[in-house]
This record gives C-alpha cells, sequence and structure tokens, in this order.
C-alpha cells in the first residue's frame, strides 16, 4: 500500500493564554483576586500600585452621589462570549453610573467585609476539585454544568435527560451515557454524597467509600439496598427477619447510618458552627421603590505600569549591544503582561456590572420585599441571552458572587430559580411553590399529616398544578420528613 503525502486545512478554536487567564479572573470572588493580584504582582516587578491614582480617587468621593437605578431597561451592549477579546469593551459602555467603593461609602460605614454562618457555598470548592481530576475540555465543561445543577444540600434531583437536552441545546451534543460518566467522577469528590439523586443514594455513596468496612457497614448498606421503606417507618422486625440479624446488630447498624450526611453540601452539625469570612462583590440599596446597584471594588489599590519599567524599555530598545537587546525582549514581555492584566482586572468589573445589572432588573420585586416567593423565574440562559453572552461566562460571575442586601448577604446563583405554570396562565418561580407548600404542612392535623398526593391537591385548589411526586421533591429539598415520620414526631 503506497504512502500518500498531503496536506488539509482544518479551523479550529483556541483560547489564548491570556483569554483563558481572563475567564479565571471572571470567576474569582473578590477576596480571591485580591490574592491573585497578589500574586501576579510577585512574579511580575513591572506591576506597581497607583498610590497617586487612589489619594485623587478617595479625595473625589466626598460629594459622590448615587445614580444608578438598574431598573430601567437599558443593558449594556457587548459582546461577552468565547473570544474574550478585552480590547472589545474598553471604550465601550461607560461606567459612570456606577460607583465604586470609595465612592459609595463613607468613612463612618461599616467594613463590607462580613462574618457569618454559611455552610451551602460549595460549588467553587467542587469545581476547583474537578480541576484537578485528569478529563477532557468537554468533561470539564459538562462537570462544571453538573456542579451548577446541585442544589444547596448537593443533590442532582434534575432527570439526566433534561439534563443532556438543555447541556446540548446551550453548548454541544452530549448524551446521557457522557453525563454519568461525568457524574460517578463527581461523586467521589468532597464532601462525600455529592452529587446523589436522593437520600437513598448519598448514604449508600459515603458507606461504599469507607476503606475500611465492619460487620455493621456491610449491614447498613443491605438496609439502606433493599429496606428503605422499612426504615421510614421503623419496621425493625422485618429488616431483622430478612437480614437474619438481633436487636444488638441492627442498632450498630443504624449508628452506622446516623453517623453519615444526609445534606452533604447543607448545613451539618460540623459546619453549623463553622465560620467564614464574607465579602460582598455588588450591594443594592433600597429607598422606597428606588433600587440602586454597587459595584464593590476590591480593597487593593489601583495598579499601573512601572515608571522604572517603562523607562528601561524606551532606553533598552534603542541599544545596539546584544546582551541589553535580550533584557529589552524581557522587560517589553513583562510591560505588556502588565498592561493586559490591568485591562483584564477592568474587563471583569465590566462584566460583572452588565450581568448584575441585568439580574436585579429581572428580580427588583425581591429586592424591594425581601420575599423569596418574589422571585420572579429566571435562568443563566435567559441574562446570556439578553446580555449578548454566554451562559458559561454568566455562571462564572454568579457561581461565587454575594451581593449584600438590608435583607442579608446572599449568593447571586439564588437569585435564579426555575418556573412553574399556574391553572391561571401564570409563572411563578418554584420558591413561591415551596414557600405555600411549607404553609401547607405547618398548618396540617400534626397527629394526621398530610400525605403527598393531598398536598397536591390542595397546592392545585391554590392554582399551583405539580403532580405528587414534585410534591415529593420539594418536600426533600425543604428538609420536610414523609407523613409516617411527621405521625411519628407528633405522637
Amino acid at each position: 500500500m503506497a504512502i500518500i503525502q498531503s496536506q488539509t486545512q482544518k479551523l479550529t478554536q483556541k483560547l489564548t493564554h491570556q483569554q483563558i487567564q481572563l475567564i479565571n479572573i471572571l470567576g474569582l470572588p473578590t477576596i480571591a483576586l485580591e490574592q491573585h493580584i497578589a500574586n501576579e504582582m510577585a512574579i511580575n516587578p513591572a506591576l506597581e500600585y497607583d498610590t497617586v491614582e487612589k489619594e485623587t480617587s478617595e479625595e473625589d468621593s466626598q460629594d459622590a452621589e448615587p445614580e444608578i437605578e438598574p431598573h430601567d431597561d437599558h443593558i449594556s451592549e457587548g459582546k461577552l462570549g468565547e473570544d474574550y477579546d478585552y480590547k472589545d469593551y474598553m471604550d465601550r459602555d461607560s461606567l459612570d453610573d456606577y460607583k465604586y467603593e470609595a465612592n459609595n461609602h463613607t468613612k463612618d460605614d461599616e467594613k463590607r467585609e462580613q462574618v457569618f454562618f454559611e455552610s451551602h457555598d460549595f460549588t467553587v470548592a467542587l469545581i476547583s476539585q474537578l480541576d484537578l481530576l485528569p478529563i477532557t475540555e468537554k468533561e470539564k465543561q459538562i462537570g462544571e454544568y453538573l456542579i451548577n445543577t446541585l442544589d444547596n444540600d448537593g443533590y442532582l434531583r434534575r432527570e439526566l435527560v433534561d439534563i443532556a437536552d438543555e447541556f446540548s441545546f446551550v453548548h454541544e451534543f452530549v448524551t446521557e451515557e457522557e453525563l454519568e460518566s461525568v457524574l460517578t467522577k463527581i461523586k467521589t469528590l468532597e464532601p462525600i454524597g455529592i452529587g446523589a439523586k436522593d437520600l437513598k443514594e448519598c448514604l449508600l455513596i459515603q458507606l461504599n467509600h469507607k476503606k475500611e468496612k465492619t460487620k455493621d457497614t456491610y449491614n447498613a448498606i443491605k438496609i439502606l439496598q433493599s429496606h428503605m421503606t422499612e426504615l421510614s417507618v421503623k419496621n425493625f422486625d422485618t429488616i431483622k427477619k430478612t437480614l437474619k440479624i438481633d436487636n444488638e446488630e441492627l442498632q450498630d447498624a443504624l449508628n452506622e447510618i446516623k453517623r453519615l450526611n444526609p445534606m452533604p453540601a447543607g448545613s451539618t452539625k460540623e459546619a453549623a458552627g463553622k465560620a467564614i469570612t464574607i465579602e460582598p462583590d455588588f450591594t443594592v440599596i433600597v429607598e422606597g421603590e428606588k433600587v440602586e446597584l454597587f459595584l464593590n471594588s476590591s480593597k487593593h489599590q489601583p495598579l499601573k505600569i512601572s515608571d522604572d519599567y517603562t523607562e528601561m524599555l524606551n532606553t533598552y530598545s534603542k541599544a545596539k549591544d546584544k546582551s541589553m537587546r535580550e533584557a529589552s525582549s524581557f522587560i517589553k514581555s513583562k510591560v505588556e503582561s502588565a498592561k493586559w492584566f490591568i485591562e483584564a482586572l477592568q474587563q471583569r468589573e465590566k462584566v460583572m456590572i452588565t450581568v448584575a445589572k441585568a439580574i436585579v432588573k429581572h428580580q427588583r420585586k425581591f429586592f424591594l420585599t425581601g420575599d423569596e416567593a418574589d422571585l420572579k423565574p429566571l435562568i443563566l440562559k435567559t441574562i446570556a441571552e439578553e446580555i449578548d453572552s454566554d451562559i458559561s461566562t454568566v455562571s462564572r460571575i454568579v457561581i461565587s458572587k454575594y451581593i449584600q442586601t438590608s435583607y442579608g448577604t446572599l449568593l447571586m446563583k439564588h437569585l435564579f430559580t426555575e418556573g412553574l405554570s399556574t391553572t391561571n396562565g401564570e409563572i411563578v418561580s418554584t420558591k413561591e411553590v415551596k414557600k405555600v407548600l411549607m404553609e401547607c404542612v405547618n398548618m396540617e392535623d400534626k397527629n394526621n399529616p398530610l400525605s403527598d398526593e393531598q398536598i397536591a391537591h390542595l397546592l392545585m385548589q391554590k392554582t399551583y398544578s405539580i403532580a405528587r411526586r414534585t410534591v415529593a421533591k420539594y418536600r426533600e429539598e425543604l428538609n420536610i420528613p414523609s407523613k409516617n415520620f411527621r405521625r411519628s414526631a407528633a405522637a
């Protein structure tokens, strides 16, 4: 067989180092950004603080008044998509409507840095672990998408077929098998039990992950695998008879189960007392019917290119000596890197403002009332299309950014919620339905609790048309026990 040599042309897209770094910067919360800046300054001597600009900014801030009203119809223009070319943005969309830290805080204001008890912000840590796995770029993209789909307790409640359809529409075609493969890898990440579809799988993942399994461990696995129903109604006699174990062995197995974490990403006894420091990236202030959005700039001073390096570059570039020309090449690379880094920081703020403004516009009623029932149905795709961006960009912004409000500090991603159609044709958020569901349970006869079917009927009377299995799903997400457990607790 003859060997034939031929040439073919192939068009591919490849992100530059600068584009990749910009993507990473977009996902950094304020505190992490400060560390990133410190690291960059440590390796690039061409970067230095612009103390003159900082002092001028503070002097100019004394009489500044906020002007932004994010409920207007204007959405900043600009393609924030896959090319991430910062040059497209540097001259667009003036930021005059937004006030930064120096402009929107007086000397008497409290520091924005807050310490409060928080345990559900786990997605950033999961994505960091995902980055360490030997997986392809597509698998990484799938992994990030799945992680962003997890609920606050770390469960993947949605069906893979629905996620596959959504991912294929937004990104590229993906099969359920591909999703399942990546999900299996996610289930190996910490905290163990993450990514399970229900409580049974969550507990089994934790038991099977144990390196040293005892007889009690295996009995616990058997109980969860085959006797979950009997366990939920405390039918211990059937469990003992089927597994051929005595009271002591049963109790030891139950103790194994009790030591597991039913909410791997939610509040636990261990996590409940863990205080973490949160520095909000945005502040929303409400005065009457006026909603104002502020971008809280980082605590770091403005950066600039070193005057010394600029002068050396001008001097060395004209030199004829070979060693000086080589030095000129090194200095030029550092200066260009510093220039790009400064522009990337500016670009980060522009993108963050654009995304936040669109979100606040959609959820204005919530910011006025603080009631989760007032959250409108909103998905990442809606914001991405509105600002002419892609979903991954919006996701990187909202996944780890916080907004400070008079009702507390919350993750931006919690402002996104799916929608349901009511019997009168309105679209309401799932959080509103969950709130009504909780009210139904709170008002029930504790000695004769409502079944999921009865709750679904009550919700139907209130125009919320959802199936019994959806009621069960929402009930689990709200950590409401089943009817039998609620009756036992009331006894």
